[in-house]
């Protein structure tokens, strides 16, 4: 009776041996591509709660709004330019002349064996995520207690799963 009680627990192990490594990086590399698309959604960084974006520059170097018409014109005083109408709705970190998301789409991810990593082949990913002098930072990926927490959650559903 106990060598039959060691015999599952073996088995049980060697299952959670040769699945638990490949299961865990693929929930590490699902979660933190989710992670990324939910903070282009939010427009803000997802923490211990919601930080918002800077919304995007409006004026130019003389503090005049850029986005309606300066013009004594009758009809167009004041209306929206073709820039303003395509920026008014438009989310933060989303262009209007290419298509819109091509930042957030670029996220790949790549797994070995012992690690997943979740990349991007813009190179002014990381001026946006980070800031600069020029530009405030609008981050949207980095260490987060809202992607810990949802990895947590995972991970324990893949160890019940496994060891039931």
């Amino acid at each position: 009776m106990a060598g039959n009680n060691i015999k599952k627990l073996e088995n049980i192990m060697r299952r959670a041996a040769t699945q638990l490594p490949d299961s865990m990086l693929q929930i590490f590399e699902v979660e933190g591509l989710a992670f990324i698309s939910k903070n282009f959604r939010d427009q803000g960084f997802n923490d211990s709660g919601l930080q918002k974006w800077k919304p995007r520059k409006t004026t130019d170097r003389q503090g005049r709004d850029i986005t309606r018409y300066r013009t004594n014109r009758k009809g167009n005083a004041g209306d929206f330019t073709k820039f303003g109408r395509e920026n008014l709705n438009r989310a933060i970190l989303v262009g209007h002349n290419t298509g819109g998301d091509k930042l957030k789409s670029s996220f790949r991810s790549r797994r070995d064996k012992k690690k997943a990593t979740i990349y991007t082949y813009k190179k002014y990913a990381k001026v946006h995520n980070e800031g600069s002098d020029t530009m405030p930072e609008r981050k949207f990926f980095g260490r987060s207690k809202y992607l810990n927490d949802k990895i947590e959650t995972k991970v324990k559903k893949l160890l019940d799963k496994t060891f039931k």
